[in-house]
């Protein structure tokens, strides 16, 4: 079936065709979701609930719409109440790697000491990468190159860099953790 008989057929109760849209969309909602949450327990869960809040208002959405779109929107809004949440407050590992990697590699600012040895044990975990790894970390957090604009260079889409980037920052959050 096309993608608006899928939606047709699941607004009508049809169980299977939305399955069948959950495979078609769950790769690129998870990839979405990852750019923007480290850990990947995290990001599963963000895309389960948002498919589960699709189905529950999939009465409302106008198929003369694009469906992707409106997925993402819920998995936004899905992840805006997840950063809200004091669990996502209370992991400052994840928050670290976070900060840490979208700073430049070049001497601080303040010369806080926190700071200092927080970038010095991300140096270290970023050492342990693999060369392709911290050649991908080095193009998209040093040089600040867009994810699409590196896809392109490299050769791969846009999601599996994503995906990519995403066990990296999840590797550098474990190996940050004391």
């Amino acid at each position: 079936m096309e993608e608006k008989e899928l939606i047709h057929a699941a607004q009508k109760g049809d169980r299977e065709a939305y399955g069948q849209l959950v495979a078609l969309y769950q790769a690129r909602l998870r990839a979405f979701v990852a750019r923007y949450v480290t850990r990947a327990d995290d990001v599963f869960d963000i895309v389960q609930e948002g498919f589960i809040d699709a189905m529950q208002h999939l009465d409302r959405f106008d198929v003369a719409k694009d469906f992707g779109p409106w997925l993402r929107a819920i998995c936004r809004n899905r992840m805006l109440n997840h950063f809200r949440s004091s669990k996502v407050r209370q992991n400052a590992a994840a928050v670290l790697v976070e900060d840490a990697l979208q700073e430049t590699w070049g001497p601080m600012e303040n010369d806080l000491e926190e700071g200092v040895e927080r970038i010095a044990a991300l140096r270290r975990c970023i050492d342990k990468l693999e060369r392709s790894q911290r050649d991908l970390v080095e193009m998209r957090y040093r040089r600040e190159i867009p994810l699409n604009d590196l896809a392109r260079r490299l050769g791969r889409s846009a999601a599996a860099l994503s995906m990519s980037l995403f066990r990296i920052r999840a590797a550098l959050e474990k190996c940050m953790q004391p």
